[in-house]
């Protein structure tokens, strides 16, 4: 287990955004996101993320904020995500940003709902969802520019320039000032 807390506090802050964020949005999953009631008869009732109409989206958010926690927290244990030809940084930029544009959508349709006359509200656990899977997002935008800094950090040259080729004793120029300076020059520019 320590080597789990070990694990935790060497990822990158990218990782650490796309941990809290899918953890935040699993979590508001499962709180009201909306309440209809009727001030006639006095009732109220609360829907989750999975309640009402709801469940679609519901669903597709849980899915890809699992998708993404695992991206994230399998390597902490030592088990290696399943390669899925996709770099860790798009698939966790597609997760969260379809997650939130579902999710985004799903709070203007119940924002200008039409059922307002039924005492119809937006509750917190809609915004929480919302919030937590734009970290999703913004952590795998990070991740990208991360990946990008270590590949560039280990760049190869662009080309290798070849080297002077040796004649031998065909020609001795070693007296030649104006060969002597151009070799050092070869020797500063390789």
């Amino acid at each position: 287990m320590q080597s789990v807390s070990q694990n935790l506090k060497n990822l990158s802050r990218a990782r650490q955004i796309v941990l809290a964020g899918s953890l935040l949005t699993l979590f508001s999953i499962f709180m009201p996101w909306h309440t209809i009631g009727t001030a006639v008869l006095g009732t109220e009732n609360s829907y989750n993320g999975f309640g009402d109409q709801n469940l679609i989206i519901g669903i597709i958010t849980l899915v890809c904020m699992l998708l993404s926690l695992a991206v994230v927290a399998l390597p902490l244990f030592g088990v290696r995500f399943p390669r899925t030809g996709w770099r860790d940084s798009v698939l966790l930029t597609f997760l969260g940003g379809e997650s939130a544009l579902l999710v985004f959508v799903l709070t203007i349709m119940h924002a200008t709902s039409l059922t307002r006359a039924a005492n119809y509200e937006l509750r917190l656990g809609i915004h929480l969802a919302l919030v937590g899977t734009v970290f999703v997002f913004f952590g795998g935008y990070l991740l990208r520019n991360e990946e990008q800094l270590r590949a560039h950090s280990h760049a190869e040259p662009i080309a290798h320039l070849p080297r002077r080729p040796q004649f031998g004793s065909q020609i001795d120029l070693r007296d030649d000032p104006e060969k002597t300076k151009e070799d050092a020059r070869m020797r500063l520019d390789i």
